[in-house]
């Protein structure tokens, strides 16, 4: 209580010096809460030490001045903790005249030194934006110098003025607006406080290239295809965003936007975590299950408080995330980046895709080089929660990611850097969503590879078909991998009813079933060769379909929950899914106890069942067939590509036959799914 009284006390002196109001402005409030905010109160032995490190031209000792990897940003994060000590009264260096001389000195030289980085984003965003904090603490003290003062304002103002457009998007231009709105609060600059207030509020829109996506899930780096992007650049889009909202709330510079950013979490940003992880899909570059969960965590705890109107909807999405509670439900396909997650109270399990639009995860300044195939068919499984945490993209093997078909060859793969090289040479990626269950599909073709690959999501299992997988001149065998994860206690197979431990590596000519991790694999395919690995660190299951494949197929089931030999041995005898059928020109599978059908057009083609129904389409596209109630889910994975205003869908049961003519979502609806009735 005391700390806060003083910083209020000082926070008002301040004000009077910044201000001509004679009561407080927008601009007053704004400054008290920036103030409040980046007060913090350093240790007396870490202020000395910075003050004995710094040179008579106010350069600190250790850092390297003439460096352009943007080290020198310790600088400006130096002069963050002199500020906070010298307004802080509760320090010991509180209102001491030489730290505020040192304050000042260092200040002068970093703003007249002005380093450039090689890298953009330094002086952009981190460098300004950081400045930021300890110019609103000083500006009293800064502004008794002229000279100084227009030098600090110029410099802040420096990244927003010489954006260009493709910059101020999504996170960096968030970002951006951040480290510039501090030189506005100090001028009173109402005309660019709008001009932040309207940029930010489009920022704060649905976007068709950067930002926040139709289907509620964030996209940033898109150059090469819209790339999927939450655990960083979107966590960072949201952190500034949250700033500016919070700063700005009850003032004419509020954005209209908190809306729209708490749907985000309720449908988006909820769904890609399970116990207290997140889907590594969303990571981008920085490949992690975990690695920002706390900062996110922070994000939803600030979001709650936000004046929304969706305050119960919010409030319980950002509660799972920060309890690692599991209740929500359902299916959601992501038209927009040919990505699909389904989810139970057991498990979660996603799917990331690529095409012509899309790209997988990226690699840059050194991080992900090793994201190539990150957009083959990614199918990662949440069944414990750290499947995929702590080192286990330092130690995996980058030919097999979970689910995607690939060459096992030794050669050096293209590095996907902002994209380039990260797409997939077809436009079929996508799937079908009724919001409980779903199912997608891909036509691969990638480094002398191609495969029609999909998945079909229920509520106890999930089956995965692939055919069609062919190569030509290839070195080495062609894997689909059916997971590969952190190791979790013994690997149990059987093979015709004789179950057997895994000792070592071993090539298993059709299993019956696989058990790890809580997690079932059971074999459909009769002519399937399974590769096991088991070692101290990983567990990787694959399909191995030989050098040079040709017209090659898998087909099995994922049952997770499946913890002992007797629920495997019982499931292995009694799998309620049945392959309709497998080929290039559909793949359909149908679950006795939910009477429902899925099936994965890849062209027009006809599915006969083996009672007599058939069901048949005019044009590619995914869909979902109840067939109690007669509702049939369809979308098309060519999304706007190649998107035809009707798909015409005839059915025939018991000799009578029935149309369905389904008008087609279009712009940047064009891929989710509708639904009609029989």
């Amino acid at each position: 209580m005391k700390t806060k009284l003083f910083k209020s006390l000082l926070v008002a002196i301040a004000l009077c010096g910044l201000t001509t109001h004679a009561n407080p402005s927008d601009f007053s409030v704004i400054y008290n809460r920036m103030y409040n905010d980046y007060l913090t109160n350093p240790s007396k032995s870490s202020v000395e030490s910075l003050l004995q490190k710094m040179d008579d031209q106010g350069r600190f000792e250790g850092i390297n001045y003439s460096a352009t990897d943007g080290s020198p940003r310790k600088h400006v994060q130096n002069l963050i903790s002199l500020a906070a000590a010298y307004q802080n009264s509760e320090n010991s260096f509180y209102r001491d005249n030489d730290l505020k001389k040192a304050y000042l000195l260092s200040l002068k030289y970093w703003i007249e030194t002005n380093n450039q980085a090689t890298n953009w984003w330094y002086r952009y965003i981190p460098y300004p934006k950081e400045l930021s904090k300890s110019i609103i603490l000083m500006a009293l003290e800064i502004k008794k110098d002229k000279v100084l003062f227009d030098k600090t304002i110029k410099y802040l103002r420096w990244s927003y003025e010489n954006s260009v457009s493709e910059r101020l998007t999504g996170a960096n231009g968030a970002d951006i607006i951040i480290g510039s709105l501090t030189a506005s609060i100090l001028t009173e600059n109402d005309s660019q406080m709008m001009d932040f207030k309207n940029k930010m509020t489009e920022l704060l829109s649905i976007q068709s290239v950067e930002g926040i996506q139709p289907d509620y899930l964030f996209a940033q780096h898109c150059g090469k295809g819209r790339q999927l992007y939450f655990t960083n650049y979107g966590k960072e889009f949201v952190n500034s965003m949250m700033y500016y909202l919070e700063y700005c709330n009850g003032t004419k510079y509020q954005s209209p936007g908190v809306d729209l950013l708490q749907d985000l979490f309720i449908n988006g940003v909820q769904w890609i975590f399970y116990n207290k992880n997140y889907d590594p899909n969303n990571s981008g570059r920085y490949n992690s299950s975990d690695q920002y969960f706390n900062q996110i965590k922070g994000l939803s705890d600030r979001i709650q408080k936000l004046n929304g109107s969706k305050k119960a909807e919010i409030k319980k999405a950002c509660n799972r995330i920060a309890a690692g509670e599991n209740s929500l439900t359902g299916n959601r396909m992501f038209w927009r980046f040919d990505y699909m997650i389904n989810r139970r109270t057991n498990y979660m399990v996603s799917t990331r895709m690529s095409s012509t639009r899309t790209v997988g995860s990226e690699a840059g300044n050194g991080d992900g080089e090793y994201n190539f195939y990150s957009g083959n068919g990614t199918n990662y499984l949440f069944v414990i929660g750290n499947e995929y945490n702590r080192d286990y993209f330092k130690k995996f093997n980058n030919r097999q990611f979970p689910g995607i078909t690939a060459e096992q060859d030794d050669a050096k793969l293209p590095i996907p850097n902002w994209g380039e090289n990260a797409s997939n040479s077809n436009s079929y990626a996508g799937g079908v969503s009724d919001s409980t269950y779903g199912a997608c599909g891909m036509i691969l073709q990638r480094r002398g590879i191609t495969a029609h690959k999909s998945w079909f999501y229920f509520d106890e299992e999930f089956v995965c078909l692939g055919a069609g997988i062919n190569q030509t001149d290839g070195k080495a065998s062609v894997y689909t991998t059916v997971n590969q994860c952190n190791i979790n206690g013994k690997v149990q197979y059987s093979v015709k009813e004789k179950m057997d431990i895994l000792k070592d590596n071993a090539k298993i000519k059709l299993p019956d079933w696989i058990l790890h991790g809580k997690v079932g694999y059971f074999n459909l395919e009769p002519s399937s060769a399974f590769v096991l690995v088991r070692d101290t660190n990983l567990f990787s299951l694959n399909i191995d379909h030989g050098i040079n494949p040709t017209e090659g197929a898998y087909a099995y089931v994922v049952k997770p929950g499946v913890e002992t030999v007797a629920e495997a041995i019982k499931y292995s005898k009694n799998t309620p899914v049945k392959i309709l059928m497998n080929s290039r020109e559909a793949h359909a599978v149908r679950h006795a106890q939910l009477n429902l059908t899925e099936i994965v057009f890849f062209q027009p083609a006809k599915l006969s069942f083996d009672n007599g129904k058939t069901i048949e389409v005019d044009a590619p596209c995914a869909l979902l067939w109840k067939e109690k109630t007669g509702e049939i889910t369809l979308a098309n994975p060519l999304c706007e590509t190649k998107n035809p205003d009707v798909i015409h869908l005839k059915v025939q049961i018991n000799g009578k036959s029935a149309e369905l003519s389904f008008q087609m979502p279009t712009g940047v609806k064009a891929g989710s799914s509708i639904t009609m009735k029989l």
